[in-house]
């Protein structure tokens, strides 16, 4: 496990590095490879590139040769172990060896991985969305009795969060004009987040992972703001990660708690 974190807090801090760098192209043009480049190659007929679509994949196949690949420093990766070895450790802690565990800690891991690369991009790596998606399939067929939570799981929370941006970003762009570049108020890696996590955690663990991680985002932000200046736009993915970690080491007592304090029998 130490191995392991120890090479994913690289490339957390090299993939965010690498991204903020060649994600317009503009320092690309003076690379030798430019011309030729894995990650400028175009997929879906043209549409994209394997930059835009698939950031991890284009990282670990570009990085040999990319001048703009980092390794972050060394504080950072030290910091980055540490929180992974403490995070798994309370996981395996409160849960025990369960198969259920054993998925929530791969997903711990690439919720980690995301939260640093959006943190500092405000990009999400489809990969990392999509390992969670897998770890919800094998959860979904472990407990295939209870199905219907985690396909209801897979679309409430992510439909809801389509629904809200299509009425706020018309809104805000129409308030801050160009003041102020607002392309989308929920990005769509928070949306296809919210809809792997659904599929592993089923709909209700999945709206309070979701609540969690819009108070912490609220809160946590507007100290930011205060402290520091930050701007209104921000990434939600690290508070959603942190609603969704939370979610997995005591979700089930905080929805009973919280039922039993508003009188309502569990279903």
């Amino acid at each position: 496990m130490g191995v392991l974190s120890g090479f994913l807090g690289i490339v957390a801090f090299s993939l965010s590095d690498y991204l903020n760098k060649v994600e317009d192209g503009n320092n690309c043009k003076n690379c030798s490879s430019f011309s030729s480049c894995f990650a400028k190659k175009k997929i879906w007929w043209n549409r994209s590139t394997w930059l835009d679509e698939f950031m991890l994949v284009s990282f670990l196949k570009v990085h040999p040769y990319c001048m703009y690949v980092k390794k972050g420093t060394k504080v950072n990766r030290l910091v980055y172990f540490i929180v992974s070895c403490v995070l798994m450790v309370v996981l395996f802690w409160s849960r025990g060896t369960h198969l259920d565990t054993f998925l929530f800690a791969i997903c711990t891991g690439s919720l980690l991985l995301l939260s640093v690369v959006d943190w500092n991009t405000q990009f999400i790596p489809f990969e990392c969305n999509m390992i969670i998606f897998i770890c919800g399939i094998i959860r979904l067929f472990a407990d295939f009795s209870n199905w219907t939570k985690y396909i209801i799981g897979l679309f409430a929370v992510s439909v809801f969060l389509v629904f809200v941006n299509g009425l706020a970003t018309p809104v805000l762009r129409k308030q801050y004009g160009k003041e102020q570049e607002i392309d989308r108020v929920i990005g769509n890696g928070d949306i296809k987040l919210m809809a792997a996590t659904g599929l592993l955690l089923g709909w209700k663990l999945n709206f309070l992972a979701l609540g969690i991680g819009c108070i912490a985002g609220s809160v946590i932000h507007l100290i930011l703001m205060k402290i520091k200046g930050s701007g209104r736009q921000f990434a939600l993915g690290p508070y959603l990660s942190l609603g969704i970690y939370i979610t997995m080491i005591c979700g089930e007592q905080l929805v009973g708690w919280y039922l039993n304090i508003m009188g309502v029998k569990p279903v």
